[in-house]
């Protein structure tokens, strides 16, 4: 009997040995590098004892959970490949640790991984906190192999990625999403003044080639190239599903700045889905809004649109193309100057504008180089005044309490405006993208 109970006791034991064993082999691990303090040959397993450089990274690989922690203050020069995976509940995490300025990082040579900082292939990945500078362009003329840049670049089925709180100076694409259900969220983008690939393109804050995914909260400042075959050329966003099999379709972009950009979006004239909506952002830039070359039934609603700077560009002095016309737009006020008006573009072939559902908007000319900014006539709520802004010299766009464009929008749905205050703070939400406090 007592041999018995003994041989049940230490299969008993066995198998807590085994759990335990099997609990540590998918053990949330942190891995750490640091280009001041780090040698490859440690085990990258403590903050006392981190990685030097980004080889290692390309040849681990990570298990849900895991954190790859960067030093503050630390810089790096190349890229790396994430193949790993994450899950929903515990994606891979790429950050930072210690104090000082965020870890910097550049790839100056487009021959290494085509000059992209983090090539993403793997699911559910998360980088957060990091600054990329000074990353590569490119000399090709391949269309496909200029869109194969980027700081961050996402492979197509890479998905679940989010890129947040990040900053982005000096690279003609800080990021591009070739996959699905991806987050860019909080990131600052700026000062990029180089040809991504001279003499057609300029830089480009992020590029969107596949569906689901969602643009919010960034900034993105002074990024355009004057020169090259078009005068000009840059802006913020790029949504193109051109060379790599994808389709662009249900994309949000919401709660964004543009300022002093060569335009805010772009949507490539391949492009064919539907729900590409914009909605609470602020463009105060130097060329179109957004130019739907292509794209369907998608909206615009409660935007701030300052088209008052010169274009850089003399054929472009417009603020939107609408080629398919299946477009609405709601509750936004449109500042034009230069006698641009918001829905006519001739002498430019840009839109057929008489489908475009257009209510509740405000439209103002700031130059009185026009007395009909819209361009149309006008529908349902919208009317040709003064927005009321705090101050025009300033370019603080927020609402004076007693601007026509408080109250005066229609419910859309929306509960926060720009700047997350909530939505309405009366009865009806204001137009625009700020909404104006109690009165």
């Amino acid at each position: 009997m007592k041999s018995r109970i003994s041989i049940i006791w230490l299969l008993f034991v066995i198998s807590i040995f085994l759990g335990c064993a099997k609990s540590i082999s998918i053990h949330n691990g942190n891995y750490y590098i640091s280009s001041n303090t780090g040698n490859d040959n440690n085990s990258g397993m403590t903050s006392d004892s981190p990685w030097q450089s980004l080889i290692k990274l390309s040849e681990k690989e990570f298990l849900p959970g895991d954190s790859i922690l960067f030093a503050k203050g630390s810089t790096y020069e190349g890229g790396f490949i994430i193949r790993s995976s994450g899950i929903l509940e515990k994606p891979i995490v790429i950050a930072n640790y210690g104090s000082g300025p965020d870890p910097v990082f550049s790839n100056s040579s487009s021959s290494i991984l085509n000059g992209n900082v983090i090539q993403v292939h793997g699911k559910f990945i998360s980088v957060e906190g990091l600054h990329f500078k000074d990353c590569s362009n490119t000399n090709s003329s391949n269309d496909k192999e200029i869109l194969s840049v980027g700081a961050i670049y996402a492979v197509t089925g890479a998905d679940n990625l989010t890129v947040k709180d990040c900053e982005f100076t000096n690279c003609p694409i800080g990021i591009y999403i070739n996959s699905q259900y991806c987050l860019i969220t909080n990131n600052y983008i700026h000062d990029c003044n180089r040809f991504l690939s001279e003499p057609d393109w300029g830089p480009i804050g992020i590029v969107i080639g596949n569906s689901y995914n969602e643009v919010s909260y960034n900034t993105c400042r002074n990024y355009v190239k004057v020169g090259g075959n078009y005068g000009a050329d840059g802006g913020f966003l790029e949504f193109d599903d051109r060379y790599f099999g994808n389709k662009v379709h249900t994309v949000k972009v919401h709660h964004n700045i543009s300022i002093e950009n060569q335009g805010f979006a772009e949507i490539e004239s391949k492009v064919t889905g539907d729900s590409l909506n914009f909605y609470y952002n602020l463009s105060d830039d130097y060329q179109q809004f957004i130019f739907y070359w292509g794209g369907n039934n998608s909206k615009v609603e409660n935007n701030t649109v300052i088209r008052t700077r010169p274009s850089n560009n003399g054929a472009v002095n417009t603020v939107f193309a609408m080629k398919n016309g299946d477009f609405s737009l709601r509750n936004n006020i449109f500042v034009v100057g230069n006698g641009i008006q918001v829905l006519n573009t001739a002498p430019y072939d840009m839109g057929n504008y008489e489908k475009v559902v257009h209510e509740h908007n405000l439209y103002f000319c700031n130059d009185e180089s026009t007395t009909d900014p819209c361009g149309k006539p006008l529908n349902m709520g919208e009317m040709i005044t003064d927005p009321g802004f705090l101050s025009w010299s300033l370019c603080d766009y927020h609402l004076n309490f007693d601007s026509p464009a408080v109250d005066a929008g229609t419910n859309l749905g929306y509960t926060l405006d720009l700047e997350n205050k909530t939505v309405p703070q009366n009865k009806l939400p204001d137009i625009g993208a700020y909404e104006k406090g109690n009165r």
